[in-house]
């Protein structure tokens, strides 16, 4: 099963974070915030990153970018590449959004509290 076709048909939830964080198969799952949702994740292995996005219409998750890690491209760039997509796939421009709206304020707790 596939990253994306285990995400549940919704927002993700900070537990649901927490468990792709710890999954074997990836390194890291960064999430992106819309508003206080996970509509947007990061993920990433040794050799990829790939930026998903939650379609409330169609409520499914699609992958909206892959970039391959190689020689030529560091993780850094990919996540910045992905995050860039995600947002675009929202309808965000990219370009306008700043830090005091960026992602990146998301904090789950191992508790389940928020």
């Amino acid at each position: 099963m596939s990253v994306v076709e285990s995400l549940p048909p919704r927002p993700l939830e900070p537990k649901e974070l927490l468990e792709l964080n710890a999954a074997d198969a990836l390194e890291m799952a960064v999430p992106i915030e819309d508003e206080g949702s996970v509509t947007g994740v990061l993920v990433a292995t040794a050799t990829w990153v790939k930026g998903l996005g939650f379609d409330a219409d169609a409520e499914s998750w699609s992958v909206v970018e892959t970039v391959p890690l190689d020689a030529d491209t560091e993780r850094v760039d990919a996540l910045q590449a992905c995050e860039a997509e995600i947002l675009r796939f929202r309808g965000d421009d990219p370009a306008e959004v700043t830090a005091a709206d960026a992602p990146g304020t998301y904090e789950p707790t191992v508790d389940g509290g928020e």
